[in-house]
């Protein structure tokens, strides 16, 4: 498997101002209506619809309906999608040589900064990939509760891995940083995990 670098595709998600709807920005189409229950006039955030974003089989549907604070990505039929409940969202896509397609999904809305990666498969089925909330549960015990210790930053691809860099807190103003591999496993058709050595830079 050889994975592209990351590209950015667009991004969505719920918009700051109270009662603006959810943002669409880089989508190649979008149908829905504009959310106008506080704001009558409002042409820049949207209630219920879906949003396309790239062209061809490849292409990523974002699914979102404001009044439910429900998105959902994958494909254009919504039972074939992904629930995220991130606030925002900045899509990446990252392309292959086996008809495997992934789309990480950035939460950049602080103070936590994470990652899902969902993909599509030779079948057309979106899977999720990989959750770094679950990640930080499984390597650093956060039992899911309050602000997450660990905040995942940039995103790149060598040959057959996916390498994500991380910080976290170890203590009250000590902070670390390292990286995950997540590594295409043929086998399986899934990513074995890995974490590398972690460097105190504070």
């Amino acid at each position: 498997m050889q994975f592209s670098q990351p590209k950015e595709i667009g991004i969505t998600g719920y918009q700051q101002a109270g009662g603006s709807g959810v943002m669409i920005k880089g989508a190649t189409y979008n149908d829905g209506n504009y959310y106008t229950k506080l704001t009558p006039n409002n042409k820049k955030g949207y209630e219920k619809g879906i949003a396309r974003y790239g062209n061809g089989k490849d292409a990523l549907y974002v699914h979102y309906n404001f009044g439910k604070d429900d998105l959902r990505f994958g494909g254009k039929d919504i039972k074939n999608t992904i629930a995220n409940d991130y606030l925002i969202v900045q899509m990446y896509k990252i392309t292959s040589n086996e008809q495997i397609t992934l789309y990480p999904l950035y939460n950049t809305y602080g103070p936590e900064l994470n990652y899902i990666i969902v993909g599509r498969r030779a079948d057309g089925r979106f899977v999720k990939y990989i959750d770094t909330n679950e990640i930080t549960r499984r390597y650093f015990g956060w039992n899911g509760e309050g602000v997450s210790p660990v905040i995942y930053r940039d995103l790149s691809t060598q040959g057959d891995t996916l390498i994500m860099e991380y910080r976290r807190r170890y203590s009250m103003n000590g902070i670390a940083k390292g990286n995950f591999y997540f590594k295409w496993d043929e086998n399986a058709q899934w990513f074995s995990v890995a974490q590398g050595e972690e460097q105190i830079i504070r």
